[in-house]
């Protein structure tokens, strides 16, 4: 499978979860699966490129430094492969739940409630969430385009 295939598989699970959990509208929760699509090449590459174990990003929201040990640490309580979407949606949803504490990213929330656009809820999540050192806005919109994109046509299929 492509990279863009296995994000459309992925991405409205993702999705989904989102708007269940925090009440959000499709496409605001489509800007942090977007976001994470560019992170991980389509939810294929869990590891950063070129790093050897133990360093750099881990799973697909490429967690980086204390926060890629707090994602295992997490994923190890649980029972859990870091490698699975449940480890991965499961640690975004504690992240942004608050239950840490020490990596509380609760007010990320706030700012994915208050966007009226796919484009606005890429852009919040990039910012207060991802904080990149490069932005690469464009294809993070572009992964979220194709993520609410895949969650209505799951969603249109599960009607029909």
């Amino acid at each position: 499978m492509t990279a863009e295939e296995t994000f459309k598989s992925g991405a409205p699970s993702g999705v989904d979860l989102l708007v269940r959990r925090f009440h959000l509208a499709a496409f605001q929760a489509s800007g942090p699966v977007g976001n994470f699509g560019h992170e991980s090449t389509g939810l294929t590459q869990l590891r950063e490129i070129g790093q050897p174990p133990g360093r750099g990003g881990y799973g697909y929201g490429q967690w980086t430094g204390p926060r890629h040990i707090l994602f295992l640490n997490w994923c190890a309580a649980n029972k859990l492969d870091w490698r699975t979407p449940a480890a991965n949606w499961g640690y975004l949803v504690h992240e942004l739940s608050g239950a840490d504490p020490r990596n509380n990213y609760a007010y990320v929330v706030v700012h994915l409630r208050e966007a009226t656009t796919v484009e606005e809820a890429t852009r919040a999540f990039m910012n207060y969430y991802e904080r990149p050192g490069v932005p690469a806005f464009s294809d993070r919109l572009h992964w979220a385009k194709i993520a609410l994109e895949a969650y209505q046509a799951s969603r249109t299929a599960k009607v029909a």
